[in-house]
């Protein structure tokens, strides 16, 4: 009698506070009750077929460990799926660019806008600006394009065709360049960590007399997780930038995958991108300057053969994105004259292209 009127009391109880989208309990004998409306079961159905469990009970089960891990304890087997004897549950949170299907999604971005040239601390304000949006849409990586801090020579034309080019261009090339580590660094550092996304920056070190192009990693809790200086220079390029070294071939494992990944023309060295294949890497990031077409067959490619995710950004600048020298102005009309068409592009393992700019 007393266990049929508690039941009814329980009846009533719901009734006048209403249907609950989700109830977890636990009863004395450690038993875990999962209560969910009938609405729901369609979805129940379908994630038990897709991942194979062996049973309903399993599939709630494991639904509420991935939704609300904090309501159900760890448990102490594995569950049983068809593609194998156990599956484990996964401690890390997964990708959104299409990895495995007991992984959560992963959502990247490519930045694609210009450097503000010969002025870094502007060119760093408006990188927080670009992450704040990344995380505003979810973002939890961002890929800049090669050289964003310090800017690109190649659109700046810094070699022997460019009569108006002076030493006081020069030296402030060489000032907007950061030093590695440095007051820039710790400030991207912050960024990441601040909006909690994972920024792969392309910047132009200085190291001495030297400057490189280099592409920095950094993780969402605020880590800079080290650096790659570019192998190989275009002829504008040499003369500026100082090739770097193999030995800082990067390969990253985060909390969103393994992150690695080479700049620009460093991507048509077949021996590296497959030191790169071998070390695991999910996330394959390509800065570039090259807006060409065939740069994005070959970042196809590379997503085919690597069986990874490609993201590769660019710039995307006007005329008008750069010093202008003397005697070059020649109207409005040629200030908007596209310099860099852009061309970013995000590429799946099959050669998909879910994000195309």
């Amino acid at each position: 009698m007393e266990e049929e009127f508690a039941k009814k009391a329980e009846v009533k109880q719901v009734k006048k506070r209403g249907p609950r989208p989700l109830i977890v309990a636990q009863s004395q004998a450690k038993n875990v009750r999962i209560c969910m409306p009938t609405i729901c079961s369609p979805a129940i159905y379908h994630i038990k077929d897709e991942l194979g469990l062996a049973s309903y009970d399993k599939t709630i089960y494991w639904l509420v460990r991935h939704v609300r891990p904090d309501l159900i304890p760890i448990p102490e087997t594995p569950i049983k799926t068809k593609s194998s004897k156990t599956c484990p549950i996964r401690k890390r949170t997964p990708m959104m660019l299409g990895v495995p299907a007991a992984r959560s999604l992963v959502r990247g971005m490519v930045v694609q806008a210009s450097t503000v040239f010969f002025d870094t601390p502007a060119t760093l304000d408006k990188a927080e600006r670009l992450i704040a949006g990344a995380a505003a849409y979810g973002s939890q990586l961002a890929v800049f394009p090669e050289a964003f801090i310090g800017g690109s020579p190649t659109y700046l034309k810094f070699d022997a065709t460019n009569s108006t080019v002076t030493d006081g261009d020069l030296q402030k090339y060489y000032a907007s360049a950061i030093n590695v580590p440095g007051p820039e660094v710790d400030r991207l550092a912050k960024l990441a960590g601040k909006y909690k996304v994972h920024i792969v920056m392309g910047v132009v070190e200085r190291a001495g007399c030297y400057l490189y192009s280099t592409m920095m990693f950094f993780d969402s809790l605020g880590k800079c997780l080290g650096l790659h200086r570019k192998l190989i220079q275009t002829a504008s390029e040499s003369s500026l930038w100082r090739s770097g070294e193999k030995s800082t071939l990067p390969e990253y494992d985060t909390s969103i995958g393994k992150i690695g990944g080479l700049i620009c023309w460093d991507n048509r060295l077949p021996l590296l991108r497959a030191e790169l294949y071998d070390k695991g890497v999910e996330i394959y990031c390509a800065p570039t300057a090259d807006a060409g077409e065939l740069w994005k067959a070959s970042m196809t490619h590379i997503a085919l053969e690597g069986s990874c995710f490609v993201l590769s950004a660019n710039q995307f600048c006007k005329r008008r994105d750069y010093p202008l020298p003397p005697g070059d102005i020649n109207g409005d009309a040629s200030l908007d004259d596209i310099t860099c068409s852009g061309g970013s592009v995000i590429i799946s393992p099959s050669g998909d292209h879910p994000g195309r700019s």
